[in-house]
């Protein structure tokens, strides 16, 4: 493991459980090395990778697109894990460049190391919960592994799904599922027979599995209306309308259902649910209307707002919200800015701030750990004791910060809400319930 990886491993394992509610390993891989291919879907962008690597176990080298591999960023991408992988969509002859990448992965997976692939290839603009095709690539790089180590070491494919709530939503949830592993030596005498159809073969397997890993709606035209019915039924993988009574196994399971369902009407049946489509998106217009979300909605029909506990919550962190805002909280808040002005598709938004975040709070706030032992009453061990712990419970200041403002905008918002007549709405919403129930008998 090389330096940087391990920094970034530590860095980030520790920022995404400040970041995310809840995080969910399911089916885990219980070891560093194992000369496994992972394949995983692509939803997330820049923080895709940065998840996986630094909540699983196994240690594993990035493909990573080739475009962003230049002089200057060579060696740091190189430090971290990274290897350059060609797209046709790059305008580029895949076939030549690769080969000499293949060259590189043939080594990584003769020493026992794992490769992370996104297979899928691009990112969509926003959260679409389905999986695109997946491409050849994975199962090409594995039996030329095979080849290079003349079949005798056990390679494999297996596939991930990441299933985020929002990825660009702070204190949302995800849910990381790994498939079956495809043993890829039990296909040698097919491979030696006929490598194209093989390697086809290989990949539908993959991606069968994969789908499986992942809420897959089929068609982008029903993927909102998938979303919307997670959001009444408070079922699913929604990141805000959801039921605490609901694991996010069981969450993530209805979501999966739900899609499934979905995918198998008919045009028709489709056609004769439009109507309550129609309905729905007049309820969210009339949501808007009146500046409040469904789950306030839901709050303050249900009379679930919390002021007490957030009122706690502002004058137990109060104190360390204040060092937050010192060492983070002003930058955090400049890196948001410049990063939704700067990046038009806001799939990058989450992960790039996160990113931004780490390495500039860190760089700022460098200083302090060597200058405050200097200024610290006790004893020079104990000088740099405490600063160095000060300095590690930066991101625990910073996430102080984040609470408290959440937590004011909160009761905000519900003083806001409460002045509301909500039960025209209230009532809308319970007729369209009903009505998703019948239409939709699995939700």
């Amino acid at each position: 493991m090389r330096i940087l990886y391990l920094f970034l491993f530590v860095a980030f394992h520790y920022s995404f459980r400040l970041y995310f509610r809840k995080i969910r390993i399911f089916n885990t891989s219980n070891y560093f090395f194992g000369r496994t291919i992972f394949v995983s879907n692509h939803q997330g962008s820049f923080m895709d990778p940065l998840l996986i690597a630094s909540q699983r176990k196994p240690i594993v080298f990035f493909m990573t697109r080739s475009d962003v591999f230049n002089k200057f960023t060579r060696p740091f991408l190189w430090a971290a894990h990274m290897l350059p992988i060609y797209r046709q969509r790059d305008g580029v002859d895949t076939k030549v460049k690769n080969a000499k990448i293949f060259d590189k992965t043939n080594i990584v997976l003769s020493r026992n190391r794992n490769i992370l692939i996104f297979g899928e290839g691009f990112t969509d603009d926003r959260i679409q919960r389905r999986l695109h095709s997946i491409k050849k690539g994975p199962a090409r790089i594995g039996f030329s592994a095979l080849e290079y180590a003349d079949w005798n070491k056990e390679i494999y494919l297996q596939g991930l799904g990441v299933n985020y709530t929002d990825f660009n939503l702070r204190r949302s949830d995800v849910l990381i599922a790994a498939g079956k592993r495809i043993r890829l030596n039990d296909f040698r005498a097919d491979f030696e027979e006929n490598p194209a159809k093989t390697i086809t073969e290989v990949t539908r397997i993959l991606e069968a599995d994969m789908r499986s890993l992942v809420t897959d709606v089929h068609d982008p035209e029903w993927a909102d209306v998938h979303e919307d019915l997670m959001m009444f039924t408070r079922k699913g993988m929604h990141p805000t309308c959801f039921g605490d009574q609901f694991t996010l196994e069981q969450r993530w399971e209805y979501s999966k259902s739900l899609a499934n369902w979905i995918n198998g009407l008919s045009e028709q049946e489709r056609e004769e649910r439009m109507d309550l489509v129609n309905r729905i998106n007049s309820y969210k217009k009339q949501l808007a209307l009146l500046k409040i979300t469904e789950n306030e909605r839901y709050l303050s029909e249900t009379n679930a707002w919390n002021s007490t506990k957030s009122l706690i919550r502002i004058m137990v962190f109060l104190p360390f919200s204040v060092l937050g805002a010192l060492h983070a909280g002003w930058l955090t808040i400049l890196i948001k800015k410049w990063v939704e002005r700067a990046f038009k598709r806001p799939v990058f938004w989450g992960s790039t701030k996160k990113v931004l975040a780490i390495f500039i709070v860190l760089i700022v706030n460098l200083p302090l750990l060597f200058i405050l032992p200097y200024y610290l009453p006790w004893s020079n061990v104990s000088n740099w004791l405490f600063s160095s712990v000060y300095f590690l419970a930066l991101g625990l200041f910073a996430q102080s910060f984040l609470v408290l403002l959440s937590d004011i905008y909160y009761l905000k918002r519900v003083r806001f809400v409460k002045s509301i007549d909500l039960g025209q709405i209230n009532r809308e919403h319970a007729a369209l319930l009903q009505k998703i129930h019948e239409d939709f008998p699995v939700a």
